[in-house]
C-alpha cells in the first residue's frame, strides 16, 4: 500500500534546514560585525568553518535534531 510522504520536498520539510542559507546569513552578520569593529565570538566562526566544510561535500540539508 502507497502511503504519500508528509513532506514531498527538503525545503517544505520544516525537520530540515538549508545550509547555504544559514552560510551566508552568518557570513553576513560576521562581515556586519567586523566592519563596525566588533567582536566576532569564537564558536561563530567555528559554525562558518563547518558550514563551509558541509556545502564543499556537497551536503545542501542539515537535520535539526
Amino acid at each position: 500500500m502507497y502511503k504519500p510522504l508528509p513532506y514531498p520536498t527538503p525545503d517544505v520539510d520544516p525537520r530540515l534546514t538549508n545550509v547555504v542559507s544559514q552560510l551566508k546569513t552568518l557570513r553576513r552578520q560576521i562581515d556586519d560585525a567586523e566592519w563596525n569593529d566588533k567582536p566576532v565570538a569564537k564558536a561563530k566562526r567555528d559554525k562558518l568553518s563547518t558550514l563551509k566544510k558541509l556545502v564543499n561535500a556537497g551536503v545542501l540539508w542539515e537535520p535539526k535534531f
